[in-house]
């Protein structure tokens, strides 16, 4: 839990920002968590009633919220360089050869290139994450904000439910 808080913090700080830049886009999330959490909550008005009702199928439920984090990630990766050494010799996928204690580091800031994500990939879009509403998500070989392979966060899960749930609590109670 305290590996990724600062990662998470990071990401959320700049899903805010994203939204401050983007009203319309704000707005449909904010529809979606009213929706979402109104139809789930006794007393619309009390913390306790809203804490209560945050349960996992609440949260599932919220793809619009979910897309617009993903997308804040790809575009703001919580961790933009990472690597390794390479424990044997190998030959990447580019045909670029290493040799056993070389370090091979990248930028997760790939999310940006437009030759991977389209002629708009430097646009907030939480909808390129959608398919009839619903979340859909890309090979994690093509969104490496979790990183991918063996090396995959192990607190991806976790780190998107702590996102989800501070951002509907403060897009539910306050307008920013």
């Amino acid at each position: 839990m305290l590996a990724g808080k600062d990662s998470a913090a990071n990401a959320t700080s700049w899903f805010f920002y994203l939204l401050y830049k983007n009203p319309l886009i704000q707005k449909k999330v904010v529809e979606e968590i009213t929706e979402v959490i109104g139809n789930n909550m006794k007393d619309k008005e009390h913390l306790e009633d809203f804490v209560a009702c945050m349960t996992e199928e609440v949260l599932e439920k919220m793809h619009y919220l979910h897309a617009a984090f993903t997308e804040t990630l790809r575009l703001y990766p919580a961790v933009p360089v990472d690597g390794g050494c390479a424990d044997v010799d190998d030959v990447l996928p580019d045909g670029f050869h290493i040799r056993k204690g070389d370090e091979v580091n990248y930028m997760s800031y790939a999310g940006r290139m437009p030759y991977i994500w389209g002629n708009n990939a430097a646009d907030f879009q939480p909808v390129r994450w959608l398919k009839d509403g619903n979340f859909q998500p890309e090979s994690p070989f093509k969104f490496i904000a979790f990183h991918t392979g063996l090396q995959i966060c192990l607190g991806k899960d976790f780190a998107y439910r702590q996102m989800k749930i501070l951002a509907a609590a403060v897009l539910y109670f306050f307008r920013i």
